[in-house]
């Protein structure tokens, strides 16, 4: 589509851009939706493909920074994503799930600090308790995902796995937009 009609591509990325920050997760809802009425949701395990993508997602502003703190952030934040979206392969096997999940740990202390520099660095006035209140979330979810891990040390339902998975990609692609709109 995009080499037909490169501005009406660029339009509708726009347009998703703006329904995904405004409501979280309509990008998933709205491709279930697509598959249901293709006939093929049956096939394809939507949870478990949006995992394997969320790495590849353009979720930040289009805009260019120059804030080196919101490049180190944007770098942070794709590293989790991309960890996270390897889940889907390492599951299986629990030595490798368990280094997935050591990096994944990594990757949030990581997030976590880019966000507090940033934060710090913000100056009075500024949307600070937007960008607080966003952390707070991300933290709340981070707890989840972790529980999750532990429901399924038990049970190996992986489909719980991946789903709060996504929301913390849905989570981490919230802290970009809330810097994004701050910086």
């Amino acid at each position: 589509m995009e080499k037909e009609n490169y501005s009406l591509t660029q339009r509708l990325k726009e347009a998703f851009y703006k329904v995904e920050k405004r409501y979280p997760g309509f990008s998933k809802d709205f491709m279930v939706g697509l598959l249901q009425r293709m006939g093929v949701d049956s096939e394809i395990d939507v949870t478990e493909t949006c995992l394997r993508i969320a790495a590849l997602q353009e979720c930040d502003n289009p805009r260019t920074s120059r804030n080196p703190r919101v490049l180190e952030l944007e770098l942070t934040a794709k590293t989790l994503k991309t960890i996270l979206s390897s889940i889907p392969d390492e599951i299986t096997d629990r030595r490798a799930f368990i280094e997935v999940i050591k990096g994944i740990a990594d990757a949030i202390k990581m997030l976590l600090a880019a966000v507090g520099a940033f934060y710090d660095a913000l100056p009075p006035g500024t949307q600070k308790k937007c960008l607080e209140d966003q952390k707070r979330k991300f933290i709340t979810y981070c707890r989840k995902f972790s529980d999750t891990l532990k429901q399924y040390f038990r049970n190996n339902d992986q489909t719980v796995v991946f789903s709060s998975a996504n929301l913390l990609v849905n989570q981490t692609n919230l802290i970009l937009f809330v810097v994004h709109d701050v910086d």
